[in-house]
């Protein structure tokens, strides 16, 4: 009994500073990993995030651009980082995509993280610059059609979501184009907008303000359902493409073994924030939605989309390149 009383006080001793830790998080600055570079798509999303979470908080919530592989990087860095609290990782649907063109990435997303929420759900759209002259959808699939190989098309690195969405395209189409991937989606859109590359399957969230600008011509959406930022642009299947239903979602993770306390702490500083009518405001000018899904449902959710997109991937025959 005595004994039995002496081990139950060690493990209590021994838990202790846990327990502190837990309670007082956060204390110092939260550092969140976006794997890509600054003004692609997860950037864009993250920084509004971080900015309204360390108002929210009282501490610095910095966001760490590590671009690399695919995101792989960046992914593999959070991974390796403390189960604390202070290191999260931004991504998306990017991250399911990954495992099957990366198999030696050193990580997998849904056994090494633990989701924390869906920030932000956007459409992919197909869009193109207007002095290449192709007005609709019909148009540049007759132009591709009569020139097998001659249309180009950019994204923001091979194995990207851009790339995969514009192959999955192109299979449905049996279309062939050439894709110039890029090191990231800023210099790829610099380059559409330039006219040096003629057209790209970009998120909503950085093509918006190009195409309420009028800078890029908005083709068809990827996905099943308009967008309410641009309703009048149709889906693939309206435009007289493939019927698609490829878009993109952006999340936050926590390592795995983060403590239970610290990630309900989480969820629930990041649902306050997305609720900020700025935050709003921010999301409504992108074309982004907020997610529905529960949070007792987004491993599950997180699992189905990657065993969907490896699936995906590996039926494309898409390799790291």
């Amino acid at each position: 009994m005595i004994r039995r009383l002496l081990l139950a006080a060690a493990l209590a001793l021994g838990a202790a500073p846990a327990v502190a830790q837990t309670a007082s998080w956060p204390d110092r600055p939260i550092r969140i990993v976006v794997p890509y570079g600054p003004g692609g798509g997860v950037d864009s999303f993250t920084r509004p995030v971080a900015a309204q979470l360390q108002g929210q908080l009282g501490h610095p919530v910095v966001v760490d651009n590590r671009a690399g592989a695919g995101g792989t990087i960046g992914v593999l860095n959070a991974a390796r980082s403390l189960a604390d609290g202070y290191t999260l990782l931004s991504g998306g649907v990017h991250q399911p995509m990954a495992e099957a063109l990366y198999p030696q990435r050193g990580y997998r997303i849904d056994q090494d993280f633990v989701p924390i929420a869906i920030t932000a759900v956007v459409p992919n759209v197909l869009v193109v610059n207007p002095a290449v002259g192709l007005t609709d959808l019909r148009t540049l699939m007759d132009r591709a059609r009569a020139n097998p190989g001659n249309l180009t098309y950019c994204s923001s690195g091979s194995g990207t979501s851009q790339h995969i969405i514009a192959e999955m395209f192109l299979r449905e189409t049996g279309l062939k184009m050439v894709h110039v991937p890029y090191r990231g989606t800023a210099p790829a859109m610099n380059d559409l907008l330039a006219g040096t590359c003629p057209m790209m399957f970009d998120g909503m969230g950085t093509s918006a303000a190009q195409i309420a600008g009028q800078r890029l011509r908005p083709l068809a959406l990827t996905v099943r359902t308009r967008s309410s930022l641009f309703p009048e642009v149709p889906t693939m299947a309206e435009a007289g493409g493939p019927d698609l239903d490829a878009g993109t979602w952006y999340a936050l993770w926590a390592p795995a073994g983060t403590p239970a306390s610290i990630i309900a702490r989480l969820r629930v500083e990041v649902r306050k924030a997305l609720g900020a009518p700025e935050l709003q405001r921010t999301w409504q000018q992108q074309g982004a939605e907020r997610s529905s899904i529960p949070d007792d449902q987004l491993d599950a959710y997180v699992r189905a989309e990657t065993q969907r997109w490896t699936s995906l991937v590996t039926v494309l025959g898409l390799r790291a390149e």
